[in-house]
């Protein structure tokens, strides 16, 4: 596996790991703390349906502006309200999370699309009631899907909805662990870009033509741990394993469903 650092690889291999995805905006430290440091190691497949895996490490930085605004490598340039206790709502300008690299495809492939980095609107809603944390993303791409093998670019847009809710297992000064499901739902667009062949495609790959209907592409389990190290480090762990379903499940690009990712990240307050 190929270790790189490279921030934009950091915030795409975040977002699409169904592990810090979902992790809640940075709040406001009761000390006045507002900056965290650290360093992220991100493991996950190649691209969607991928049979290898890559690993990559990254800078990981988080700011608080006054009581609402943020910027972070986790969760983008936004802002957050908690209108109510246990609800917390968040908008925010990241990179998204849906990638897919020429270089990383089996040679046979070349003729498909890259998914291209683009900068996406994510509207989440939070909600956390004792031992038990929902919450449910939205996530629009504001720029190009994808790029052809000649460099054209093809459509725009693309969207995808993600729930997770988990279940905290342990709640100590010393360790926190839970679990949980995630779900995530996407667009045909955005669907076809990342699992379907076309014609032309099929013709040159050798795959046969499959096209992607909107709904559920993926489901699955994960479980995360928080472990303070002292007062100011801190040591997060994610792992989770999603299965791709219905027609992303089903599309020749897929060679194993079941795609395993693995996020660990140190961090220091300030």
């Amino acid at each position: 596996m190929k270790l790189t650092h490279h921030f934009n690889g950091l915030m795409a291999l975040i977002l699409c790991s169904a592990g810090y995805a979902q992790a809640q905006p940075p709040a406001p430290a009761p000390d006045g703390q507002t900056m965290r440091w650290g360093a992220a190691l991100i493991s996950l497949p190649k691209y969607p349906g991928a049979d290898r895996q890559q690993l990559f490490a990254a800078p990981l930085i988080e700011a608080r502006f006054g009581e609402h605004f943020f910027a972070s490598t986790l969760q983008g340039l936004g802002a957050d309200w908690r209108p109510a206790e246990g609800l917390s709502l968040s908008a925010a300008l990241v990179l998204d999370s849906h990638w897919r690299r020429r270089k990383d495809l089996p040679a046979a492939w070349a003729s498909l699309d890259e998914v291209k980095f683009a900068p996406t609107l994510r509207l989440a809603a939070q909600w956390q009631v004792e031992r038990f944390n929902v919450e449910l993303s939205s996530s629009s791409r504001l720029g190009t899907l994808s790029r052809g093998a000649a460099g054209s670019k093809n459509k725009k847009g693309g969207h995808s909805v993600q729930l997770d809710a988990s279940y905290g297992l342990l709640a100590t000064p010393g360790l926190a662990l839970a679990a949980g499901v995630s779900v995530e739902a996407m667009d045909a667009r955005l669907g076809q870009a990342l699992f379907g062949v076309d014609a032309s495609q099929a013709a040159s790959s050798k795959l046969r033509v499959h096209s992607v209907r909107a709904g559920v592409a993926s489901a699955g389990v994960f479980a995360q741990a928080q472990v303070p190290l002292d007062r100011d480090w801190n040591f997060s762990a994610r792992m989770g394993l999603q299965s791709l379903r219905g027609d992303a499940g089903n599309s020749p690009l897929v060679q194993k469903r079941r795609q395993p990712t693995l996020a660990m990240s140190f961090s220091r307050a300030f």
